[in-house]
């Protein structure tokens, strides 16, 4: 026979089982989300949340109740599941100056009105007081306009919010693109390689703004080696508004072109394709990191549109703009095509201080700086300033740590700031924790990696660095030498 205190017990466990199935039947019956856009409540903190995520920002302008195409997009269209999910990457605002109701919104669901009566203000005070309505606006998360359409009439619907999306922020592009795609998926993981290319070339070309971050979905999940170079190739139907959203996958191709050779050059054939600027993009950073001079010259030849058997590309097949850009990279790499005294002008104009960088960095040529670094500091352009800081000694440096401090953060060129952190390493000025955090990036980063290196070693002992291949290691070897220095 049970005792009291058990059987009591045993009452308890069964009061609190139907309580708790009460409360999931009660969650089971809740309201779902709805299947429109999802509104960001509070506009300060939407804000912060797109800088913090890398989101982009959507401004919805709706703030004329009576007027048609306002009714049809505040109580229709934006309420839509097609709206909705191409939204979800998005914070996203309605701007509106009406009170619909003390607690909740009755016009836009999941929102109060003081979110988009803020939301409002915000914009006009951005855009300027004459507003019209209704309008579509979509910044990027520093704030950058990336779209604006006044009026409606079509333009902006889910296929334009998604291509963005890819555009602006690719990762987040990426992560969704695979939801509702299963069948288009499984068709890029089976059908006969002979049919990709024009089912891909379809899929591109449609109304589909994250087809692109949806192949490269399927590409991660690909492991045969004819598929992927198929699959590859394909994306170079890709839109170029979603162009931005290859460089996920290309990026590593790029940082280890050796690893996968054939893959590198299928990648620079589909950048070059899409777009132009990306292609220069990827081929420099594969230019400087190839060791095989025979890799370099494919690279060259699908840059110059050169192809056949016995083909050759040399820099004066470039276009005249990039021709700088492809000899920077080649000195970079110590390729004795960039090893001769004198150059063309045009393989010099518009980068001539990052190749007189490259010179230097790669032993072209030595010397102090031409340019004073007090002088630099003032009006100097960001390359000749760049110059100043790498050639400066410790001593030129110590007077003026707190402005090179300040260029840390505040100037616009990412190699200026990494040629100040270097400056300050060399002179142990400046924050430490700040300037390995700088150095670290810049170790890291695709063209600046191995100069970046290369001038630490000059620094601080090599195997060190050799040592310091995570970024736990990367803190701890800087930050002893840093210390045992001060000693």
């Amino acid at each position: 026979m049970r005792s009291i205190p058990l059987l009591v017990a045993l009452a308890a466990l069964s009061l609190v089982a139907v309580a708790g199935a009460e409360e999931e039947t009660k969650k089971s019956k809740a309201k779902p989300p709805p299947e429109g856009i999802w509104w960001a409540q509070d506009f300060k903190a939407g804000l912060a949340r797109a800088a913090r995520e890398g989101r982009p920002v959507l401004f919805c302008v709706n703030a004329l109740e009576t007027e048609q195409a306002n009714q049809r997009l505040g109580l229709n269209t934006y309420r839509s599941a097609a709206w909705g999910q191409a939204t979800r990457g998005y914070v996203n605002f309605v701007c509106n100056p009406e009170d619909h109701g003390a607690t909740a919104c009755s016009r836009y669901e999941r929102h109060v009105c003081k979110g988009h009566r803020d939301a409002l203000t915000w914009f006009l005070k951005r855009f300027g007081q004459d507003l019209i309505s209704p309008q579509h606006v979509i910044l990027e998360p520093d704030g950058d306009v990336a779209f604006r359409k006044e009026y409606y009439t079509g333009v902006v619907d889910p296929a334009l919010l998604e291509g963005y999306l890819s555009n602006v922020a690719p990762p987040i592009a990426y992560s969704r693109a695979g939801i509702g795609r299963d069948a288009k998926l499984k068709a890029c993981a089976s059908l006969p390689l002979a049919e990709l290319d024009a089912f891909a070339s379809k899929w591109l070309a449609g109304r589909d703004g994250l087809a692109a971050a949806a192949m490269l979905n399927a590409l991660d999940d690909c492991y045969d080696t004819p598929r992927r170079l198929a699959l590859i190739a394909a994306l170079a139907h890709t839109h170029d508004l979603q162009a931005p959203v290859l460089v996920l996958a290309a990026e590593e191709r790029m940082l280890y072109p050796t690893d996968e050779p054939a893959e590198t050059l299928a990648w620079l054939k589909t950048l070059f394709r899409v777009d132009r600027t990306l292609g220069v993009w990827g081929a420099t950073r594969a230019l400087v990191r190839l060791e095989d001079e025979a890799a370099r010259s494919a690279v060259l030849r699908i840059w110059a549109g050169v192809e056949g058997e016995g083909a050759t590309a040399a820099l004066g097949d470039l276009p005249a703009a990039e021709r700088s850009s492809a000899y920077e990279a080649l000195l970079l790499a110590k390729d004795r095509r960039a090893s001769q005294a004198k150059v063309p002008a045009d393989w010099v104009a518009g980068r001539a201080a990052e190749i007189a960088r490259a010179r230097r960095l790669t032993g072209r040529i030595t010397g102090a700086a031409t340019v004073d670094l007090a002088a630099a500091l003032k009006d100097a352009y960001p390359g000749d300033l760049r110059i100043a800081l790498l050639a400066a000694s410790p001593a030129d440096v110590r007077p003026h740590a707190a402005a090179l401090i300040g260029l840390l953060t505040t100037h616009r060129a990412h190699r200026v700031r990494l040629a100040a952190a270097l400056a300050l390493w060399k002179a142990r000025a400046g924050p430490p924790v700040q300037l390995i955090d700088v150095l670290y990036r810049g170790s890291t980063d695709l063209i600046e990696g191995r100069p970046t290196v290369e001038a630490l070693g000059a620094i601080m002992p090599e195997a060190a660095l050799e040592s310091a291949h995570s970024r736990e290691a990367w803190n701890t070897t800087l930050l002893k030498w840093w210390k045992d220095g001060a000693k």
